[in-house]
């Protein structure tokens, strides 16, 4: 259902191939690839591709899973991302998105209503930059009424490549949730490709 309707915001702008490669697990989650900017947000200042994999219940409003994704963007020609920028990509991305997409469906919406506040992660260990934020958008794949999401993002930059990486995991449900094992599980399961 999300494939057809990104594909759709997109007007078929998905990367060659469409198979995983940046982000191959969980397999029984669905898949999509996209290339960088979308259409649906062409305000976003950089180049490459995003790949996503949805939770089961993703699309369905009474499920626990309702929401719950994660996705890769593989940043091109850019060596550091900043906080700022994070905000930016993600305000852009989700409006454009919202926008787009309830525009197709016929919901109406107010897309002055998102918002997003990135805030830096305490207590990581190592040098990992992580960012934890939080969303309200609109559930414009379903019935469009508000929702609020909890995301976290990891900041991981390829040097040798020109390339960072964000790896974004996100739910509404409380990062106390035990679904969120799943999801720290796809963040820490993923590595920069070589």
């Amino acid at each position: 259902m999300f494939i057809v309707l990104v594909s759709f915001a997109t007007n078929a702008q998905q990367t060659t191939p469409q198979s995983p490669q940046l982000l191959k697990e969980p397999a029984n989650w669905e898949f999509e690839r996209f290339a960088l900017p979308p259409e649906f947000a062409p305000g976003i200042a950089f180049k490459g591709a995003e790949e996503l994999r949805f939770s089961p219940g993703m699309f369905h409003k009474d499920s626990a899973s309702y929401f719950t994704y994660a996705f890769v963007a593989e940043l091109e020609n850019t060596t550091s991302v900043s906080q700022n920028d994070i905000q930016n990509y993600l305000l852009d991305y989700f409006k454009g998105l919202c926008s787009s997409t309830a525009k197709n469906r016929k919901l109406v919406i107010d897309t002055t209503k998102i918002t997003v506040a990135v805030e830096r992660k305490e207590g990581v260990q190592g040098n990992d930059v992580v960012y934890n934020a939080s969303l309200n958008i609109f559930g414009v794949f379903t019935d469009g009424a508000p929702v609020k999401l909890n995301m976290e993002i990891k900041a991981l930059p390829a040097p040798a490549t020109k390339k960072t990486y964000l790896v974004f995991i996100t739910s509404p449900k409380a990062k106390t949730d035990k679904l969120w094992d799943e999801l720290y599980a796809i963040q820490k399961k993923f590595t920069v490709p070589r």
